[in-house]
């Protein structure tokens, strides 16, 4: 499964002005204080710092698995009888195969006798061991009936092409549903378990599910050329009509931030110590450290360094550094966003 780009949502709690000439970003906003669009020269490449809400989000693909899942392995020429085929439903207990049992009945009837020749001998350790001998006999007797050990669903039956060869039943269980997914290890410290997500499954586009993480792998695999993170998510409720392999996209929820100061992650630098904004105070241009928090592909979530009305380059031409989303490639922007976690960006789990 590849990982595709994150998708996020940016919600203004203020008036968003469009103004310059080729800046795709050229956003100026208002703000409940009253602040109102930057004029003058320097118009189209400033930004009012406002209030907004943030979400950031994961979108990853994974596929629909079963609550439960069970593999029969049986010689081929050891099978008596076969009750079940693909697709049968079963109940617990309900017998599905029939091995041949000759053999383990013989065995079976020595270990009994053998039992009862011990206790008439009265010797305390002679009949233990012919008790244990007995027990595992019964156990290999009752082995030759194959029985559900869940209700589910038979999914696999194979054929055996010589009789030497072994044979495999499948059973699943799908009175409930989930999502296995994986995520890559850049993106795993950002996502835990409780994390709601929207699945939309391959086969019924038009509509979407709202699951719940319920466990994000201990230990890291390699996937082709990536290094990832399993994550299990389940379903509200079993459907019918979803059936387990479905391919499904899900968009984990990883961070919320309501009403908290937002500026266009074209506003920031990044410096040997952290991260920074160019402020405008008294028509100069002063550099100004800033925390960040909650990030989404155009917005980041500033934590200090900026009060709600501060008004700050949008686009710092004269920093090599500074990111333009229109120049960028989705790699590039992709290590831009983990530079800006690892240096304090984004909130694992929410705000």
């Amino acid at each position: 499964m590849t990982r595709k780009k994150r998708k996020t949502w940016v919600v203004l709690a203020a008036a968003i002005v469009i103004s310059g000439v080729g800046i795709a970003l050229g956003l100026v906003l208002s703000g409940d204080s009253g602040s109102s669009p930057n004029t003058g020269a320097q118009a189209d490449q400033t930004y009012t710092v406002g209030r907004g809400d943030i979400e950031q989000s994961l979108t990853v693909y994974g596929e629909v698995v079963p609550a439960q899942e069970y593999t029969f392995t049986f010689a081929g020429d050891d099978v008596d009888e076969i009750f079940v085929k693909v697709g049968n439903r079963v109940e617990e207990d309900d017998v599905l195969v029939e091995l041949d049992r000759t053999q383990a009945e013989l065995n079976l009837l020595e270990a009994e006798r053998a039992l009862r020749e011990a206790e008439a001998g009265g010797v305390p350790n002679t009949i233990r061991e012919r008790e244990l001998s007995y027990e595992i006999a019964l156990e290999r007797y009752e082995e030759t009936t194959l029985r559900a050990p869940f209700a589910g669903v038979i999914t696999r039956l194979t054929q055996s092409t010589s009789s030497s060869e072994n044979r495999s039943l499948t059973l699943i269980d799908t009175s409930e549903l989930y999502i296995e997914a994986s995520v890559d290890q850049l993106d795993a410290p950002v996502v835990a378990a409780g994390q709601t997500a929207e699945a939309i499954i391959e086969p019924l586009p038009d509509e979407s599910w709202t699951v719940e993480l319920v466990e994000v792998g201990g230990m890291a695999t390699s996937s082709g050329n990536s290094t990832v993170v399993s994550v299990t998510a389940k379903l509200p409720e079993a459907d019918s009509r979803i059936l387990v392999g479905y391919t499904v996209e899900m968009e984990i929820l990883t961070a919320y931030a309501e009403d908290v100061l937002i500026v266009p992650i074209t506003c920031l630098v990044e410096s040997p110590r952290g991260w920074i904004v160019t402020k405008i105070f008294d028509d100069e241009e002063v550099p100004q450290p800033v925390t960040l928090g909650a990030m989404s592909d155009q917005y980041v979530e500033i934590t200090s360094g900026l009060v709600e009305g501060d008004v700050i380059l949008l686009n710092a031409v004269s920093a090599p550094s500074r990111p333009n989303p229109e120049e960028m490639s989705e790699e590039q922007m992709e290590a831009f966003r983990q530079r800006m976690q690892q240096s304090g960006g984004g909130r694992p789990g929410g705000p």
